[in-house]
């Protein structure tokens, strides 16, 4: 499965990406920027992403949107909980940091089941 990430924080970001591709997934990025995310939401193959919520003080919603609009499943990761999602996203998985990746293979099984 292509799992894209969008995460600002290197380490977090190294972190995703070994525990990710340790699980037999491929990584696209990780992204560390609104923009750079976006533009990949756009237009690379991508079976689920993850995101962060705020990438350097700008809110990752955008990408989620973008993400939507192409029938791609996304997770929220952050420090923010699910009750601060806005209303379009509130259906969205969303994991808190530090992640346990049990849970966030669980969250990439359920959102993206059949890809």
């Amino acid at each position: 499965m292509k799992v894209m990430i969008a995460e600002d924080e290197f380490l977090v970001a190294l972190m995703l990406e070994e525990d990710l591709r340790a699980n037999g997934h491929a990584v696209l990025g990780p992204y560390a920027t609104v923009e750079a995310a976006e533009w990949a939401a756009r237009r690379e193959e991508i079976d689920v992403a993850v995101l962060d919520i705020n990438m350097a003080g700008r809110m990752a919603y955008s990408v989620a949107d973008a993400l939507r609009q192409r029938g791609i499943p996304y997770i929220f990761l952050s420090g923010y909980g699910p009750s601060t999602l806005p209303e379009a996203h509130q259906t969205a998985y969303c994991l808190t940091k530090p992640y346990e990746i049990t849970a966030l293979l669980r969250a990439i099984g359920e959102a993206a089941p059949a890809r």
